[in-house]
């Protein structure tokens, strides 16, 4: 078994004197999975006509199988995409919309895609509907009645994340997709902090289709994500990019969308073999285990309070700052940037519900002392900042 902790880090390419509590944003790849990228783009480019013409179609398919295999859906109805953004886009575009047809989603939506939905209501007359969940402190029952409530004879689509990305709450998708099933309406699940982070069967979730991330928590080359969708979908998906092989199916047309960087698809099964390698599902669960933990710890120094209780986190989790300022992304940008100068922690603050939130994040190269002075810097930091004095 290998040791995890800070011992890891020059398996990653961070610069020294890091200490990186946010994982959680854009992941970070190791070293070994970027060189197995990297030896991909020199194949390509040792004869790009014979690689994309012989090589890449059989390369693609290899690589959907690992990661198939290891969210639980038979490759076939698996896809890779750039991001979830992409995913969450390519199903949202493929349906003929009817004015004033509705999308219920929840409080806790990922900005991007509320951006996108507003755009398609912009463009469709679709209405939005964004479910209340309370925060702090939701619990399940809370998050599904507010989904429910917010169902009407014209929703056509549910939309919910995996795990938020702003509150850190990991939303009870069996209960909410039986509802959905209940009323026969569609489920589009935003996974972007799924893969890597949660044991992960999309099969069993049992949504029309989950988008993922696998540059986060699985730690692959950014640019490598997936679309799965279930056995009977409720209406045909393609990609946001049509190109030659539309009309050949699911699978056909999500791997071929024009001369682009493969690397990071084919990179996939490097990245799932190193977390493997890591652990796997024991991996996973410190990782949980150790944000519940020093979440808890944490906001106990602060004084405060976490987003949610230690059940409703996965390996990131929010905690209150005690900010009685101005609450705005402008701030929280302000914070984190100077929590950066002042200390060399890089962490992710954002304006939520009234108050900043710390989020935290736990990776294989994080360990508990990683987190032991984080209060005393964020006291610091606030104080600095509410006063006026330069960071």
């Amino acid at each position: 078994m290998v040791e995890l902790g800070r011992g890891l880090l020059p398996l990653w390419a961070f610069e020294e004197g890091i200490t990186f509590l946010n994982h959680g944003s854009y992941g970070a790849t190791p070293r070994e999975v970027t060189a197995e990228a990297d030896r991909w783009r020199a194949r390509l480019e040792s004869q790009p006509v014979r690689f994309f013409n012989e090589e890449l179609p059989g390369a693609i398919r290899t690589a959907a199988v690992a990661l198939a295999g290891f969210v639980g859906v038979p490759p076939e109805r698996l896809g890779f995409v750039e991001n979830a953004s992409d995913g969450t886009n390519a199903v949202l575009r493929s349906v003929r919309w009817r004015e004033g047809d509705e999308i219920v989603t929840t409080s806790h939506v990922y900005n991007a895609v509320r951006k996108n939905l507003a755009w398609l209501s912009t463009m469709t007359g679709v209405v939005c509907v964004e479910a209340a969940v309370p925060f702090p402190t939701p619990d399940d029952a809370s998050v599904v009645d507010g989904i429910a409530r917010a169902i009407t004879p014209r929703t056509r689509l549910i939309l919910v994340d995996h795990i938020a990305s702003a509150s850190a709450v990991v939303l009870p998708l069996p209960a909410i997709v039986a509802l959905a099933r209940s009323h026969s309406i569609p489920v589009l699940v935003d996974g972007a902090h799924g893969p890597g982070m949660v044991d992960l069967d999309v099969d069993a979730i049992g949504a029309d289709w989950y988008v993922g991330n696998c540059h986060k928590w699985l730690a692959s080359p950014k640019g490598s994500a997936f679309i799965a969708a279930s056995a009977n979908p409720a209406w045909e998906v393609h990609p946001t990019v049509i190109s030659h092989s539309y009309g050949m199916g699911f699978a056909a047309e999500f791997d071929k969308i024009g001369t682009r960087d493969y690397a990071p698809w084919l990179a996939t099964p490097a990245a799932i073999a190193f977390h493997e390698r890591l652990g796997g599902p024991v991996l996973r669960a410190r990782n949980v285990e150790m944000a519940r933990r020093n979440a808890l710890r944490v906001a106990a120094e602060l004084g405060t309070e976490t987003g949610a209780p230690s059940a409703m986190f996965g390996s990131i989790a929010t905690i209150r700052l005690p900010w009685d300022g101005p609450v705005d992304w402008d701030v929280a940008r302000l914070l984190r940037q100077r929590l950066w100068e002042r200390t060399r922690i890089e962490l992710h603050v954002t304006a939520l519900a009234g108050a900043l939130w710390a989020r935290i994040s736990a990776a294989a190269y994080n360990e508990d002392a990683d987190y032991a002075g984080l209060a005393a810097a964020l006291k610091d930091t606030l104080t600095t900042t509410r006063t006026g004095t330069s960071a």
